[in-house]
């Protein structure tokens, strides 16, 4: 099983790195679009997924765990992704999922 991850910043060009670098390696490609079928599979608004992974937890998540429980979200449906075989995954967070394989 191979993974590799891009971090990539705004207009570096990371995602067409990773796009051509798993086609010529014939990998699955995943980014941003897990943050979309998360945020449809369970209700919640992709703003609401973003700021839980950017953002420190304000005052009413730190009592509700909201937070804790969307990176859980996050983290299944990209666990998900990376239990399959030869992935490559851009975007930002993918690092931070990897100490569970």
């Amino acid at each position: 099983m191979s993974i590799i991850t891009i971090s990539r910043g705004s207009y570096s060009h990371g995602s067409m790195v990773a796009e051509k670098l798993a086609e010529k390696l014939d990998y699955g490609c995943i980014s941003r679009d897990v943050l979309i079928k998360i945020s449809k599979e369970f209700n919640i608004p992709e703003i609401k997924l973003k700021r839980a992974i950017r953002s420190s937890p304000s005052y009413f998540e730190r009592y509700t765990f909201a937070r804790e429980k969307y990176i859980a979200f996050i983290r299944k449906a990209i666990l998900e992704h990376l239990s399959k075989d030869n992935i490559v995954y851009h975007g930002f967070t993918g690092h931070f999922f990897m100490f569970y394989f």
